[in-house]
């Protein structure tokens, strides 16, 4: 494609940053999807009926998967990003008419109908997971019974190959749950208006997460249906809203269809809307996709974007002289506030803009920049691009904008004098540097909510794991909430993003469904819907394919469909690592990692752990163990701990009416897994365990132990990778038989500043002479928040390390110290009790124990 460049020179802050557009022609690929299998498209007067049962039907009239932005009016409003400063975006969370019924057939057929009177139905919020709305105060279940299972799906089935054949309708144990609760049925209704100003603009209806199927009408007439209860489900609704005043929506939501043999993830299974249902406009000329994949070459010096636009006709004329203009904003560290460093508008030749009807053009546009600031976990940088669709007469059509990160992934052969550790491997790499994962699994749940996770509660949880030295999150087991992209992309996180794929019910043989060709389109799907999804965010640094579901064909179906689009990054599958890029595996024992480290063993390198450490009970303290080998070599990139947060969920005694923390079997719901689903760092109110602590403690980003403490002198590690440690006011204080006694920020010369992977020895100005003979001393050196941070205010201790610096000596006996005092014993018949000055134990002489222990006033 011909691309008519211009270069530009700007200035910003008195930094002189040089903008290079260089021509791409022909396009290397196209990352866009144009079809996909099970995406079925036309018009129906209704629903054949049995769409929720046919694994090889997966949509009808959804839109194809494209990256998450927005339509603005104008710049001012695109560099904001979300949807909510844009005003060709409308929420349509907030109270809906609801309906709830125990079977399909007893739901109300025709409810989608406009004359069909709901006012005896709930008012219901909408996101919400329907049964845990259903709670109770005193212990009843108004919709349905929440279920925790891990492995299985709720409903009748065996492992055996075909077995999904007999659907989600078998009749299962008369104990079960789903006995009588076979397949509940929601169906959900409410009236909008559309504004004004988006009168000849295309309209499109988004719900971000369903759970597990379901169909939509508009205004009586049937629009569609979607699977996959954790990627954007959105339909052009254009042809079916009234020309004037008020509309109705209709969706009906099964909680088993088809789609729930791959989403049996180890959670509550909680069905309904549970994300933003919301309404956007785009013109009838508009961007229909954008991703912009970044890359850094010349020593990581040079920086470039490869912008890719989808523009579609959906007009019945033929477009013809549309450009595009970018505008490239750089966005303060942690910061929404930008500034802009370069703009330069990209023009197509004539031939290459022409659009026919209902047909889209690529535009393909390399951006390069010197020395732009890297994304990182450490330096989260972040730049904001904004493109402006024009016509011929220069007019802006549309204006969209996306988050962007200068950064590259890489997993490269090294030779033994470029590693740190002089060891030959193949190792993984972001900037040209081999960090280290330190990670949690995550599942989003809230205990009064279920699976409704507010914008409020990510933050909160994104700040408590920055306190704990925590970089890197595995989305288990499906993409998450898009503002958890947002706020990983500002405060920093390594993300996994892991497609909504787990069958762990059929397990990893002949049974799996990965290996029928009748659920090849639902595997590719949900991987390239997830691709698309979230490309342009820099905090995505490895795809996985999904989670223990099978070894099977699919899995390479869908590994090749995701290289098409973004080749990027690395992708992970830990049920069969011959057909992606790296290796990983879950639960290993420390013994077998120690060895495997070592690079010798025959696994695919690197390695990523994407379970280890399981948090149930009192967990998480032989951590060290597992990072004191892994931190030893490259071979290892790190791994993710299962889990980050208890899926506990609220519930009321029956007879108290106390509120407690409930967990499989609690409601009455069979099969379960009990107290599986509590593994979590945090509890299910993200109140911190002790084990949260542990995790603070081996994941920091610094090490310090004795060189010669008794002369005061220590050795400080940082083992960041791009970031010295000026954020941090170093502080120690010494002990003194567990009593602090001292506490400074003096250290004797040499101090600097320590850069990354720098070893330091430093001095503390520990006065020998003055420590007791007789006393135990300890130093504490901890480094401290110099200023605020988006996750901590100034003085919290990130980092803290402990060390022995001498043992109490000449210790007196007990006989020597008390000459004065005497100790009384007195027998009765059951008790022996010893008193002296100041106390009085009593001794149970039948079984040994203490019976009681006080103290007396002398």
């Amino acid at each position: 494609m011909n691309l008519i460049t211009k270069y530009s020179k700007v200035i910003v802050s008195a930094l002189v940053v040089q903008t290079t557009f260089a021509q791409i022609n022909p396009p290397i690929e196209n990352p866009f999807t144009h079809n996909l299998g099970g995406f079925n498209y036309g018009t129906k007067d209704s629903p054949d009926g049995n769409e929720w049962e046919s694994p090889m039907n997966l949509s009808f009239n959804k839109e194809l998967p494209k990256s998450y932005f927005f339509s603005f009016e104008n710049q001012n409003q695109a560099v904001k990003l979300l949807p909510e400063n844009s005003p060709y975006w409308m929420n349509l969370n907030g109270t809906w008419k609801f309906n709830w019924v125990k079977n399909p057939n007893e739901r109300p057929k025709n409810f989608y109908e406009n004359n069909f009177d709901t006012s005896s139905w709930a008012d219901v919020p909408v996101p919400m997971s329907w049964n845990i709305f259903g709670i109770q105060k005193n212990g009843d279940l108004k919709y349905g019974v929440p279920i925790y299972v891990n492995q299985k799906v709720i409903f009748q089935h065996a492992v055996k190959v075909d077995d999904w054949k007999g659907g989600v309708m078998r009749e299962p144990n008369k104990d079960w749950t789903t006995y009588i609760y076979r397949n509940e049925v929601g169906s959900y209704k409410r009236t909008f208006d559309v504004p004004k100003n988006w009168d000849g603009r295309d309209i499109y209806m988004n719900f971000d997460g369903v759970d597990s199927f379901f169909y939509l009408w508009i205004n009586g007439k049937y629009v569609g249906f979607s699977k996959n209860s954790r990627n954007l489900a959105s339909f052009n609704i254009t042809p079916y809203l009234n020309k004037k005043g008020e509309n109705s929506v209709a969706v009906e939501v099964y909680r088993n269809s088809d789609a729930s043999f791959l989403e049996a993830q180890d959670m509550f299974r909680l069905p309904g809307i549970f994300r933003t249902v919301s309404l956007t406009s785009k013109p009838k000329i508009q961007v229909r996709d954008l991703v912009v994949i970044p890359d850094v070459t010349n020593n990581y010096k040079d920086d470039e974007l490869n912008i890719s636009a989808d523009i579609r006709n959906l007009s019945n004329k033929v477009a013809k002289g549309y450009k595009i203009a970018y505008t490239l904003y750089q966005n303060k560290l942690y910061s929404d506030e930008t500034e802009k460093i370069a703009t330069t508008e990209y023009i197509i030749n004539s031939d290459a803009v022409t659009i026919n009807p209902n047909s889209s053009s690529i535009y393909k546009l390399k951006l390069k920049l010197k020395n732009a600031n890297l994304w990182s976990a450490e330096r989260p940088y972040r730049y904001t691009l904004v493109g402006e669709l024009k016509d011929v007469k220069n007019k802006t059509i549309e204006t969209v904008s996306t988050n962007v990160g200068f950064r590259k992934v890489e997993i490269k052969d090294t030779k033994a004098e470029d590693d740190e550790f002089g060891l030959a491997g193949r190792y993984f790499y972001v900037n040209g540097k081999t960090v280290k994962l330190k990670g949690v699994n995550r599942h989003e749940t809230n205990p009064e909510k279920g699976k409704v996770v507010t914008r409020q509660q990510m933050e909160e949880e994104i700040k408590l794991m920055k306190r704990a030295n925590i970089n890197h999150v595995r989305n288990s087991h499906y993409p998450d909430d898009p503002y958890w992209y947002y706020l990983c992309d500002k405060y920093g996180i390594y993300l996994e993003d892991e497609a909504n794929v787990e069958s762990h019910q059929y397990y990893y043989g002949e049974a799996s469904i990965s290996h029928p060709k009748e659920w090849r389109d639902a595997h590719v799907a949900r991987n390239v819907e997830m691709v698309h999804a979230t490309i342009n965010h820099p905090s995505i640094v490895i795809w996985s394919l999904g989670n223990e579901a099978g070894p099977g064909n699919n899995f390479v179906e869908a590994y090749n469909a995701i290289k098409k689009i973004d080749t990027s990054r690395p992708v992970q599958y830990e049920r069969n690592n011959a057909i992606v890029d790296m290796g990983s595996n879950q639960y290993p024992s420390i013994n077998w990692v120690r060895g495997a480290v070592q690079g010798n063993y025959k696994l695919k390198y690197p390695f990523h752990i994407s379970e280890y450490a399981h948090g149930m009970g009192n967990a998480a303290g032989n951590l060290i163990d597992y990072w004191e080998a892994m931190e030893s070599t490259n071979f290892f990139m790190g791994g993710a701990i299962w889990d980050w947060v208890d899926q506990a969920m609220y519930y009321y005694d029956k007879k108290t009416g106390e509120k407690f923390f409930a967990y499989g079997g609690n409601f009455g719901d069979k099969p379960n897994d009990g107290t599986f689903v509590n593994n979590g760092l945090v509890f299910a109110d993200l109140k911190e365990k002790p084990s949260y602590w542990e995790v603070k403690k081996v994941y920091q980003n610094v090490g310090v132990k004795p060189a010669n403490i008794l002369n005061g002198e220590i050795e400080i590690f940082n083992k960041n990778y791009f970031i010295s440690l000026e954020d941090y006011t170093p502080e120690w204080a010494l002990y003194e038989d567990g009593i602090e006694i001292e506490r400074s920020t003096a250290f004797i010369e040499p101090k600097k500043i320590i850069s990354p992977r720098e070893k330091q020895i430093v001095r503390l100005p520990i006065n020998q002479s003055k420590l007791k003979p007789t006393s135990e001393y300890f130093v504490k050196i901890q480094f401290k928040q110099n200023h605020d941070q988006l996750w901590a205010k100034k003085d919290y201790v990130q980092m803290e390390e402990q060390i022995f610096v001498k043992a109490a000596e000449q210790i007196p006996t007990i006989q020597e110290v008390q000459k004065t005092n005497q100790i009384t014993i007195t027998d009765s018949e059951k008790l022996k009790t010893i008193s002296g000055n100041g106390f009085a134990v009593k001794f149970d002489n039948q079984t040994g124990t203490i019976y009681s222990l006080n103290s007396i006033a002398s």
